[in-house]
């Protein structure tokens, strides 16, 4: 087996601007992807493995379990035995066959065309679906996805190979170039809308977002998108949403108004701090309650790393917080 050390960061090509994407930023990251796969032949934790049994449990035709029953399960699987057994509902799952379509979801919302570190979230979610692509192609699977900017909508259907990548390629990079109108709203609801009609049973989708904008019926949603597909939250946060910048008196404005930032209030440094503990704990129960993967992404982390530790896992619990 060859070892592959994770942590140091390829060098990006000198015409990244990290306001907008370049197809020669995303082309390179087809090395960034191959550093994702192990030794000569895909590993099977990986999530992306082609032509084998998935760790991800599906509605293939390999019993692997009986668990409790969750809302937006399909009850048709419900194992009647083992909640006769138990006194509480079960559901049957199964091991899912790969060389699956593989979907990105990404979300281009007005708040991703912002950041303070290296790049704009838009293009950090662009550089994480292209890193995405190129690993699903490298492990024979098919690559689609939908792209909603503040402007327009973009949709792929799977292809293979080479093909898949490049058309995700030139939509990302038409898209992040679309900045938001002034009147522009969130781009969630229409993406999630349109996948729920578009996407076909038995997809793997990774859907990138910075989840800033919590609709109510977003969970409803999601687990409907999450009962026949196997779904991976992909969230991207800029350090200066974490905490507050260094303290000092800041001007901000959007473009319109104008306000100031005292930051070295304590109070104020404390709830920058709450606020987006509140988000994060908000949105990491959600996934807990739908049982689906959140891998978190910070602008300046290595992708490579992010998605290796992230996607090493088994079945749909658990997360990854980028330090």
């Amino acid at each position: 087996m060859r070892l592959i050390k994770f942590g140091r960061k390829p060098k990006p090509p000198a015409t990244v601007s990290g306001i907008t994407c370049t197809p020669a930023e995303l082309l390179e990251l087809r090395y960034v992807a191959r550093m994702l796969r192990v030794g000569d032949r895909p590993q099977a934790y990986s999530i992306m493995t082609g032509s084998a049994l998935a760790k991800f449990r599906g509605r293939g035709m390999d019993y692997a379990e009986s668990r409790v029953y969750v809302p937006g399960d399909d009850v048709r699987n419900i194992d009647w035995r083992v909640t006769a057994r138990t006194d509480k509902v079960h559901t049957k799952v199964y091991l899912e066959e790969r060389n699956c379509p593989v979907m990105t979801l990404v979300d281009l919302s007005p708040s991703l065309y912002f950041g303070t570190r290296e790049a704009f979230k838009s293009v950090v979610a662009a550089r994480l679906a292209a890193t995405i692509a190129w690993t699903a192609i490298f492990n024979g699977d098919r690559i689609g996805g939908i792209v909603v900017s503040p402007r327009e909508k973009f949709e792929l259907r799977p292809l293979a190979g080479r093909k898949g990548v490049s058309a995700l390629i030139r939509v990302l990079v038409e898209a992040t170039g679309q900045f938001a109108a002034e009147k522009s709203g969130s781009s969630w609801v229409p993406l999630i809308q349109h996948a729920l009609k578009a996407i076909r049973p038995g997809s793997r989708i990774f859907l990138i977002s910075d989840f800033y904008h919590h609709d109510p019926e977003m969970e409803q949603n999601l687990g409907r998108l999450r009962r026949h597909n196997d779904l991976v939250l992909c969230q991207v946060i800029d350090p200066l949403e974490m905490a507050a910048p260094p303290p000092g008196i800041y001007r901000l404005t959007d473009g319109r108004q104008a306000a100031g930032l005292d930051a070295g209030n304590p109070a104020l440094r404390r709830h920058y701090r709450e606020v987006f503990q509140r988000r994060q704990n908000r949105l990491k129960r959600l996934a807990n309650r739908l049982q689906i993967p959140l891998l978190q992404l910070v602008s300046g982390d290595d992708i490579a790393g992010v998605l290796h530790h992230g996607l090493s896992f088994k079945g749909h619990t658990g997360s990854h917080e980028s330090s």
